[in-house]
């Protein structure tokens, strides 16, 4: 019996997404693990965490210099220096020093003349408190380190440990699983002869996914067979959380994914009005996301940044992050299609004149070159058909710029 092609849709962005996420609720309910501290660079953390001891722990030394008491320091002037004997009136203190109980300040060295080893003048007073570090002055046992959901940085590390957090609950990284499907495709140590393609596209989904606070596992290549499809996702199903499928999206004779994602589960969305990357899937089965990403590099890349970067920070913050747009100038005219969202691959450069000047990298879907030297992208509203040469407008940025 011949198989019915699939049928696509033009679904606005917007709502795509809105539909996509409307059905993951069960999975934006992150799972949590407890981690060492010192490995829990980068992750999110799963709940609040308190000091389990002031820092510092003890009163000591911000300068090298001596130990006082205020009171005696007082009057002291150019004019009428304070003469000082050690044990009595000063200890000598390094940075970090306890400072000894009697005292409750400290004379940077520099502003000390010392008169033999036992004896020295100061010429200013100083207040209680001058040059101490205070015990909890940094963080009171007791008091908020870092708040839930909360990337580690490398000096949130050094404050968790300073405050003897030595482990911290953290979300559970999704494990996310890439099927690249397509009887053309090769691995990259072959070498291509004439039909045949080499499968690149699972170095850019593994690199952002993982970017992006997913661990993925790159599964082995997969011809344009239907049972092999189907068996791949099901036996995926078993150990992951998302699965992401290169391919097999469109109208062709070998595009299966739309029909076993419908058999497996549900298919939320099959095309989406934007270009390029117009086929895109969106399903879900046994509750976790399936996203179908059309099967050239281009699409591939915007559809990542589209749909599972915003899945992905959802999990981890309950909302997805903006993109940072710059505002630039057109070297060259755009050509859009009325009725699709277009997204242009952008190259920015700074301009005399302080704004940025922005050159459209434009030619389909299958370029590597147009994302490989990329910045970001200009996105073109559904009504509007061009823009001039010129014209100011804004790139959403997926880089940062020196």
């Amino acid at each position: 019996m011949k198989r019915a092609r699939a049928q696509l849709q033009a679904v606005p962005l917007e709502e795509a997404k809105r539909i996509f996420f409307a059905a993951l609720t069960e999975f934006f309910h992150a799972r949590e693990e407890e981690i060492p501290t010192i490995q829990a660079l980068g992750r999110v953390t799963s709940r609040a965490v308190f000091a389990q001891r002031d820092l510092p722990h003890y009163a000591s030394a911000a300068m090298d210099g001596i130990a006082v008491t205020a009171e005696r320091t007082r009057g002291a002037s150019p004019q009428n220096p304070v003469r000082l004997t050690r044990k009595s009136h000063f200890e000598y203190v390094d940075t970090g020093d306890p400072i000894p109980q009697k005292f409750d300040a400290v004379i940077k060295i520099e502003d000390v003349r010392e008169i033999d080893t036992d004896t020295v003048e100061i010429y200013k007073s100083v207040p209680a408190g001058k040059h101490i570090r205070l015990v909890g002055e940094d963080f009171a046992r007791g008091a908020p380190v870092v708040p839930q959901s909360f990337q580690l940085s490398p000096e949130a590390i050094a404050a968790l440990l300073g405050t003897g957090n030595l482990t911290v609950w953290v979300k559970r990284r999704p494990k996310a699983i890439f099927i690249p499907t397509g009887s053309e495709l090769i691995p990259p140590d072959e070498k291509p002869s004439v039909g045949q393609i080499v499968e690149t596209n699972s170095q850019i989904v593994k690199g952002y996914v993982e970017q992006w606070g997913a661990s993925i596992t790159v599964h082995s290549l997969v011809p344009n067979d239907l049972e092999q499809i189907r068996h791949a996702v099901k036996q995926s199903l078993l150990e992951h959380d998302l699965l992401l499928i290169g391919a097999g999206t469109s109208k062709g004779r070998g595009d299966f994914v739309p029909q076993i994602v419908g058999e497996l589960g549900e298919v939320l969305v099959h095309g989406v009005a934007y270009h390029p990357g117009h086929p895109v899937l969106l399903g879900v089965i046994e509750r976790k996301p399936i996203v179908g990403l059309p099967g050239y590099p281009v699409a591939t890349w915007l559809a990542l940044h589209l749909f599972v970067k915003p899945l992905l920070e959802r999990y981890y913050w309950g909302h997805e992050r903006e993109f940072f747009k710059v505002p630039a100038r057109l070297t060259k005219s755009i050509q859009s299609v009325r009725g699709y969202r277009e997204f242009v691959r952008a190259k920015l450069e700074r301009a005399e004149d302080g704004l940025y000047l922005v050159h459209p990298l434009q030619g389909g879907a299958s370029k590597l070159s147009t994302i490989v030297g990329a910045d970001g992208w200009i996105e073109v509203p559904e009504d509007i058909e061009h823009y001039e040469q010129d014209t100011i407008v804004e790139v959403s940025l997926v880089r940062e710029m020196l």
